[in-house]
């Protein structure tokens, strides 16, 4: 059963209410019903198992079974800066990211990016690219989701990112290049890590040398070239295995 995402303060004396889209989305979509049980989880990374009093057009009531505290967060955080893919590929990318266990996603707009929304539909974008975020993170049981941020450029990701931060940049069709199976990182690892990957069509070479001159660690795949939706969950699978998180 997923476990569907609130706020802490819509908890009060052991009640929980939702309303707004996941109410909406429970009750016509999943058609709960009163006396059903499910499982929420707030922002503190702590799960409530509750069971359904009260259900109406305007709230859903339920109260608190069962309280499960959550693991700590992950002690090496990873970030997804992915430049902006067109069509459904972005989707894609944003629901397999969450479910890899990404911490944030942070879409990216370089030179090469296609797909750009129309000046005043940025919002609308990343509210989009969130909820597909939240549902993805619901489904596949995280204890929290990523945030996606709005669309950036590079030299405004330089900016965000933290000084001590293992950055990596995702390059194709370099040699000499590090795999990024070989990165000195295991279990023990602790320190945020911020992976870049670009468009469809690859980074400028002007790209790859800001990327270098902002210390990002250049990093392949191997010899084969993945499509753009494909090497962003590859690397990240890599990433999570060396950490020990899958």
């Amino acid at each position: 059963m997923p476990v569907f995402f609130i706020q802490s303060n819509r908890i009060s004396n052991r009640t929980v209410t939702i309303d707004g889209p996941l109410l909406s989305h429970l009750s016509k979509s999943l058609r709960i019903r009163e006396g059903e049980q499910i499982w929420v989880g707030d922002e503190h990374r702590v799960r409530h198992h509750v069971r359904v009093d009260h259900l109406d057009t305007n709230a859903l009531q339920a109260s608190i079974i069962e309280t499960v505290a959550g693991p700590p967060a992950p002690a090496a955080p990873v970030v997804l800066a992915q430049a902006v893919l067109k069509g459904d590929r972005m989707n894609w990318v944003i629901q397999k990211a969450t479910e890899l266990g990404v911490t944030a996603i942070i879409p990216l707009l370089t030179s090469r990016v296609i797909a750009r929304a129309p000046a005043g539909r940025t919002r609308t974008a990343r509210e989009r690219w969130q909820r597909i975020a939240i549902d993805a993170a619901q489904q596949s049981e995280q204890w929290e989701f990523p945030g996606v941020s709005s669309p950036m450029t590079l030299p405004e990701l330089f900016q965000h990112v933290p000084d001590a931060a293992l950055r990596c940049a995702l390059f194709e069709r370099e040699t000499g290049r590090n795999s990024l199976g070989a990165l000195s990182i295991d279990h023990t690892f602790h320190g945020t890590i911020i992976l870049t990957v670009g468009p469809e069509g690859g980074w400028t070479p002007e790209e790859m040398q800001e990327l270098l001159t902002q210390q990002f660690q250049a990093v392949s795949l191997g010899k084969s070239i993945l499509r753009s939706e494909t090497a962003p969950l590859v690397a990240l699978s890599i990433l999570q295995h060396r950490l020990g998180h899958i």
